[in-house]
């Protein structure tokens, strides 16, 4: 296999972000802070990673109910932890575990492979949409806050109002029936039998996902206001997992904290590794706090991400080794929606 030298670069970086980022860390301070967590303050936070799991569980489960199709709630919670594993350990901002969930829907449950091609592609593209949006908001909050004193506040926004206008735009071309992204592959050389296939996936997935939003558009507009609740969860929990630590901040600082998180999540390193702890080192020292609370949250969020991760590798080779019994496909799962 080529290997990108972009990609060995982005590689390097990994070391010196984690070198950077524990650089005369004050252990001290660091073990003072993760003490002030006692079994409660921990079983709370993990209550909450459990709702908001089941949450973002819920978004696909609205729209695979949508199309006609009977699933668990619990296997759909399942399966989204399994891509989450393999989405957090493999190189990619928080992309890779969707090949997987189209597996499962496919193999276990007997949706035609366009169906749940198209009910995965949806729930990723409201999540992105949200993701963006509370990225957006997370800048104007960072620059309220005093992050990002040093950056251009047009060119701030800029950063994350291109993403999501794009992403934006995209969505609202698919709700007209259009198909851009199998457009796109049309321009591909058409040689390979691999693009002809995926230009043809990708094709029947947009138009499904377009019938869906013209046909659906309550349970599109329902699972968007999840998505808004989702959002409103996870800053719950990370400014609860602030104060359990002992950083006491309000609520636009919290926002603007996380914010910087997420956007280390975005780099093509696997969990962001590096980038989360700079991130919230940069952070609260912009916020005028103690840098090592910065590591503090940063091992904090790493062991909740790696716990989650983990189980969801786990659930996944065990889901993988048993031979599941699968549904012969019928007019109601291969209708399209």
């Amino acid at each position: 296999m080529k290997k990108h030298p972009w990609l060995q670069l982005l590689w390097l970086l990994v070391p010196v972000l984690v070198i950077w980022s524990v650089r005369d860390a004050p252990l001290a301070d660091i073990l003072r802070a993760l003490s002030s967590l006692s079994v409660a303050k921990i079983l709370l936070l993990a209550a909450l990673n459990t709702i908001i799991l089941l949450l973002v569980s819920g978004r696909w489960w609205l729209i695979l109910r949508a199309q006609g199709h009977t699933i668990r709630y619990l296997s759909v919670a399942a399966y989204r932890l399994v891509a989450f594993g393999i989405s957090y350990f493999t190189p990619g901002p928080q992309f890779g575990g969707e090949p997987a969930q189209v597996y499962y829907m496919r193999n276990r449950h007997g949706i035609s492979t366009s169906s749940a091609l198209a009910s995965v592609s949806l729930d990723k593209i409201l999540e992105l949409l949200a993701n963006f949006g509370f990225l957006l908001v997370g800048i104007f909050a960072a620059l309220g806050s005093g992050l990002l004193v040093e950056l251009a506040p047009i060119q701030a926004v800029a950063w994350m109002a291109g993403p999501f206008i794009l992403l934006l735009a995209y969505t609202l071309a698919i709700w007209k029936g259009k198909s851009p992204l199998a457009s796109l592959l049309t321009r591909l050389p058409q040689r390979h039998a691999a693009i002809l296939r995926l230009t043809r996936a990708t094709a029947l997935a947009e138009e499904q996902i377009s019938q869906f939003c013209q046909r659906k558009p309550l349970v599109v507009l329902g699972a968007s206001v999840l998505s808004i609740l989702i959002w409103g969860v996870m800053t719950l929990e990370y400014w609860l997992a602030l104060r359990f630590l002992g950083i006491q901040v309000d609520l636009l600082q919290a926002v603007a904290a996380l914010t910087a998180a997420r956007i280390a999540f975005l780099f093509p390193l696997p969990g962001g590794l590096g980038a989360l702890e700079a991130s919230q080192i940069l952070a609260m020292e912009a916020l005028g706090l103690n840098p090592a609370l910065g590591l503090s949250i940063s091992l904090l969020i790493r062991g909740r991400d790696i716990t989650l991760g983990g189980l969801g590798i786990l659930l996944g080779g065990i889901m993988t080794r048993r031979r599941a019994r699968v549904v012969v496909p019928n007019q109601a799962t291969e209708r399209r929606i």
